[in-house]
This record gives structure tokens, C-alpha cells and sequence, in this order.
């Protein structure tokens, strides 16, 4: 009796001590969730506002039956259909990526109650939605190639699909338990792929793990189900083939060494749960663990950030390229400049285009168009990248090349599904082409997106009153560049070296005084004397009462002293310039030039006093490579 007596209050101590735990770690998983979510939130909007609205616009979502039915004719079709569904809601970034974090905590709350995670190893179960966080930042310039439909939320709708599948098998009891199982393999797989295969795979593990009642039974039928379900639906998918079967719904990227990186993040995330159900961790009634609190945290936090800075794709060049994209869309000229201005690093072709662009609607490219870093950083990327799906587009439409700008939309939308932003620019280019009822056909497409419709209205009315064409802003700066016949010859998907030689080289009556101007830029890139010369004078007719701008001053300068083909004696240079040049001379004699280019230290002497000349660019700015 006395032994019993003293035990009580000894159980009832212990039971008071894990209670008073339970009580304060509880709200660590909504904590932590939370935390985390804001965190996420306030990023995005802060650096990444411009990239989340270049993911909407290389989508498309439609309430169509078609488009509903062009997304199932492919296994983990309904999950595409969903994540294109989803991915528009980034047209307005603040609201999609609130969107994106929900999400986020959704998948960290299954996790828990999938795989049971005690409320102090909350990080554990942060940690799938930290992975989907990583596959879909990685990305980079992969959102011009890759062919997955709505791949940022593709992995974050087919992973909670995987953890659902898992819970309502867990919540299932019996007989019950068997018809979920067949039901994930013959309904999941058409709508989700790969992932009802994952969740197949995670349940059969999960089943041994807890040692029930039938959990052979359940795991030899998961795993028959894993590998004859694709085989079985091979013959209603005619559009897929047979090795795609097992894989469909995994982002589209190649088995390759090249690409193993960008597989690392969803290597671990389809791991997580095969490996989860054998980590020993503390279940109900189980002994509190000894590691202390602070330090699990600690790592775990160190983990995250850790994974975030590894994962997160940050290229200055590639947020320039597309920020300076962004503003290009809305004209905002002067903004585009200020990016490339705040550059600190060699800046891609892409980012060099964008800026002379910029600079040939702002009237100011003779003044200031070496007055921005040049050259051309290869994209950081380890596909190959080409200029023209990236930025070429573009660029073709505001050079009034309104074929090539065609022509690139259809081809890659065959190649990469359709897209919001070829869908535009197919309008404008028609209209400007003289084919208003072509026009009208990707009108009446836009029209039926949730935010595109007030675009798509205002270019309808151009359809019925073409008249309104001359008259648009934007438009208004194309034509005077759209003064010959628009052929489609060929460029070899090499956007800069088809523009260059198409203004600089091709001579015509009909030019315009913007023409002239762009053929001059590109006649200076070039560093074609003959061809300069010819631009140049063109230039100077078609702007007899301008005065002449210090760049093409300095080049004819430069040109006229290396040759004695043009007299320049007589020709009415600023004072300034000619002051310049000559002390530049002296320059480039005292630090012998052709040396310089080999020495890092003496090339920044002369980008300190002459960086913003065309001398500079003439002699320093070479070897560059478009791509």
C-alpha cells in the first residue's frame, strides 16, 4: 500500500512536466509556419516582383473546354490545368505570391499530420515547403525553354496532391484503405502523374512502418500499382511516350550531368517521404527527446537559409533583363535606363540591347550610348540560351521587323505551349502588318483570361477603327522604322547580328529620320568604317537641323584620323569633342593601346578618363558574343 501510495504523486509530477512542455512548443509549428510564410512574402515583393509577373505572362490559362481538354490529352494533366490556374494570380505580384505561401503552409500543415511530427521538430516539417520553394526559384532562364505548363506551382499542386493521397489513406480504415489505394492509382494518376506514383510509393513504406493489421498486403498492392498503372494507361495517352509514363509530371528537365544541380531540390523533396516514416521521431506517450530545443533550431534555420541561398536563382544580368523588360512593356524608357545604369557587373547582350533600344526612343543615343557598361556576359545558365527567347521578340517588334516577331511567337509556342506574351505581341504585329482579322482571333483568346480582357479590348478597337494605330503611343514609335516591305529572310534565330546588318546595310529612298539614327548605332557597333561613313552621312541629312551628337561626332573623328578616305577638316565638331580626342590621342600613345588590352590595371586608367567614349568601346569592348 505504501509503495502505492508514493508512486502517485511521482506520475503525477512527470505527467505535470511533459503537459507544461506540450503547452509551451504547441503553437511552434504556427509560429514557425507563419515566420517562414512572411518571410517568403516579403521577398518576393521586394526583389522579385518584376520576375512573378514575367511567370504569368509566359503562361496561359483558359476557361475553355478545348483548353481544358488540350491539358488532359497527357497524364497529371489536371495538375498543369490547375497550376496555369493558379500561376495568373501573379499578374498582381502582392496577391499571387499570398496565393504561393498559403500554399506553402497547407503542405507544412499535412506534413505534420501526414508523417505525425511532434510540435518541436516543426522545422522537419517545414522542410517540403522550403524544397518546393527551391524548385521553383532555381529556375532562372529556364521559364523561356522549359516545356512543364505551369511550372512554378506544378511541384507545390502535385506534392499536395501526394501528401492528401497519403492522409485520406491514413484516416481510412479497413477494407476502405485497399479501395484508396486503387483509387490513387487509377484516378490520381491520369489527373497527377508521377506524383500518385509518389504518394503510392510513400503509403506502401508508411504501411510497413506501422506494422498494421494487412500492411504486406497493402504494400505489394501499392507498389504493383506504381508500375502498372503507366503501363496500363500507355494506351489511352497516344500522345506520350512509353519511357514518359513513369515520369510525367516531373519537371521537363534532362537526365544529364549538365542538369544535376537543378534536380538536387526535387531529389530530396521525392525523398522525403519514402524516408520519413523510418526517422525516429517522438510519437504520443514516447520519451521526451534529449537534444536541446535551441540547437535543433539553430540547425535547422542554418539549413533553410542555407538552402534558400544555394537555390534561389540571383543573377544580377538575368532580374536586369527582366526588369528592364517589365518597364520596356510600359514604355517606361527612362526606368529601363536606370537598371541598366545601376549595373555593376559586365551586362549580356540582352541588357545592351534593351538600353540602345531605350535610348533610340528617347531621342538620346548619340549623347549616351557609351555612357553604360558594355560588352556581353555569357547568361548564367548551364542550357543553352538564345537571345531570341529570351528578349528577341522584343526587340523585333520594336524595330518594326513584324514577321520575325510572328514567326518566333508561333514557332515557340508549338515548341513551349502558348503564352500570354506571344498571344500579345501576335496582336500588335498584325495589326501593324495590315491583318486586323488575325488579329481579331488572339484578341478573342485574350479576352477570355481573368486579366487580360481590358488589354485585349483597347487593341479590338484598332481592329474596327485602324486609324486608332497611328495614334497609339506605343505604335506611333514603331512605324517610322516600318518603311519597306517586311519579308521574312533569315536570321538564324541570331537577333543582334541580323538587326545590325539589317539597319546598317540596307540603303533606301523611303528612309525616315529614326531609321537613319538606328543605323548609325548599329553602324558604330559594328566598327565598320565603310559602312559608317555611309550611315553617317545619311544621318546628317536626314537631321540638317540638329545638331550633331557626341558619339558619332567622336567615331567620325576616331575614323577620319585611322583613314584618309573622308576629309574631315571642314566638318563643324564642338570644340569640346575635338579637345577630347586629342588629349586621348595623347593618351593612348603614352599607354601604347595595343598593350593596354592585356593589362587590367592600365585598361581602367583609360575606362576612368574615356569610359563613356566611343573610343573606348572602339578599342576595349571586343571579342563580344551574341548569342
Amino acid at each position: 500500500m505504501k509503495n502505492k501510495t508514493n508512486s502517485k504523486p511521482h506520475a503525477s509530477v512527470s505527467d505535470a512536466v511533459v503537459l507544461m512542455e506540450g503547452n509551451r512548443l504547441r503553437r511552434l509549428p504556427l509560429i514557425a509556419g507563419l515566420a517562414w510564410a512572411a518571410v517568403v512574402w516579403v521577398l518576393f515583393n521586394v526583389f522579385e516582383h518584376e520576375y512573378l509577373f514575367r511567370v504569368q505572362e509566359l503562361s496561359l490559362w483558359l476557361p475553355t473546354k478545348v483548353y481544358f481538354d488540350e491539358r488532359m490529352l497527357v497524364p497529371g494533366g489536371l495538375m498543369s490545368y490547375i497550376a496555369c490556374f493558379l500561376t495568373q494570380f501573379f499578374y498582381y505580384p502582392m496577391l499571387g505570391s499570398l496565393i504561393y505561401v498559403a500554399l506553402l503552409l497547407v503542405v507544412q500543415w499535412l506534413t505534420a499530420k501526414v508523417f505525425r511530427i511532434p510540435a518541436r521538430h516543426a522545422l522537419l516539417a517545414l522542410l517540403p515547403s522550403v524544397l518546393i520553394l527551391c524548385c521553383s526559384m532555381e529556375a532562372g532562364y529556364w521559364i523561356f525553354q522549359i516545356k512543364t505548363q505551369g511550372y512554378f506551382y506544378s511541384m507545390l499542386v502535385g506534392f499536395l496532391f501526394t501528401l492528401s493521397a497519403m492522409r485520406l489513406f491514413q484516416v481510412a480504415k479497413g477494407w476502405w484503405r485497399y479501395l484508396v489505394v486503387v483509387g490513387i492509382a487509377a484516378a490520381g494518376y491520369p489527373f497527377f502523374g508521377f506524383y500518385a506514383s509518389l504518394a503510392l510509393m510513400g503509403i506502401a513504406l508508411w504501411a510497413l512502418r506501422e506494422g498494421e493489421e494487412g500492411r504486406v498486403t497493402v504494400s505489394l498492392l501499392c507498389v504493383a500499382a506504381v508500375f502498372a498503372t503507366p503501363i496500363l494507361y500507355y494506351s489511352v495517352y497516344d500522345q506520350t511516350r512509353f519511357v514518359d509514363m513513369f515520369t510525367v509530371g516531373m519537371p521537363a528537365f534532362e537526365f544529364s550531368k549538365r542538369d544535376l544541380f537543378t534536380w538536387i531540390p526535387y531529389i530530396l523533396l521525392y525523398l522525403f517521404p519514402l524516408v520519413m516514416p523510418f526517422i525516429p521521431l517522438k510519437r504520443e506517450g514516447g520519451a521526451v527527446p534529449r537534444t536541446p530545443l535551441l540547437l535543433e533550431w539553430g540547425v535547422g534555420g542554418v539549413l533553410i537559409v542555407a538552402l534558400g541561398l544555394l537555390f534561389w536563382f540571383r543573377d544580377p544580368n538575368f532580374r536586369a533583363e527582366i526588369k528592364m523588360n517589365h518597364h520596356m512593356e510600359r514604355l517606361e524608357w527612362r526606368k529601363a535606363l536606370d537598371v541598366a545604369k545601376a549595373q555593376k557587373q559586365t551586362p549580356t547582350r540582352l541588357i545592351v540591347l534593351n538600353k540602345n533600344l531605350a535610348l533610340l526612343k528617347l531621342g538620346r543615343a548619340g549623347d549616351e550610348m557609351f555612357h553604360y557598361l558594355d560588352g556581353g556576359e555569357a547568361p548564367d545558365s548551364p542550357l543553352q540560351i538564345r537571345l531570341m527567347q529570351v528578349g528577341g521578340k522584343m526587340l523585333y517588334y520594336h524595330y518594326a521587323r513584324m514577321n520575325f516577331c510572328y514567326r518566333w511567337c508561333l514557332e515557340d509556342a508549338v515548341e513551349y505551349g502558348w503564352k500570354v506574351d506571344y498571344l500579345k505581341y501576335m496582336v500588335r504585329t498584325s495589326l501593324i502588318s495590315g491583318e486586323p482579322a488575325l488579329a481579331q482571333k488572339y484578341i478573342n483568346t485574350l479576352k477570355k483570361t481573368l486579366f487580360y480582357r481590358e488589354w485585349a479590348e483597347k487593341y479590338e478597337k484598332m481592329v474596327k477603327n485602324p486609324a486608332l494605330i497611328a495614334r497609339d503611343r506605343e505604335m506611333a514609335s514603331i512605324l517610322p522604322l516600318y518603311q519597306y516591305e517586311d519579308q521574312l529572310d533569315a536570321d538564324n534565330s541570331l537577333v543582334e547580328i541580323y538587326l545590325l546588318n539589317y539597319f546598317a546595310k540596307n540603303y533606301n529612298e523611303l528612309s525616315t529620320p529614326m531609321f537613319d539614327e538606328a543605323a548609325l548605332m548599329c553602324a558604330l557597333t559594328l566598327k565598320d568604317i565603310p559602312t559608317f561613313w555611309n550611315c553617317f552621312f545619311r544621318y546628317a541629312n536626314s537631321h540638317r537641323a540638329d545638331r550633331m551628337p557626341t558619339h558619332y561626332q567622336e567615331a567620325a573623328l576616331l575614323y577620319g584620323n585611322l583613314e584618309k578616305n573622308v576629309d574631315i577638316s571642314q566638318m563643324p565638331f564642338d570644340k569640346t569633342v575635338k579637345m577630347r580626342f586629342q588629349d586621348f590621342m595623347r593618351f593612348a600613345q603614352k599607354h601604347a593601346v595595343e598593350n593596354v588590352e592585356r593589362d587590367p590595371e592600365a585598361k581602367k586608367l583609360f575606362y576612368d578618363r574615356y569610359g563613356n567614349t566611343f573610343w573606348y568601346f572602339y578599342f576595349f569592348i571586343r571579342d563580344v558574343k551574341s548569342y
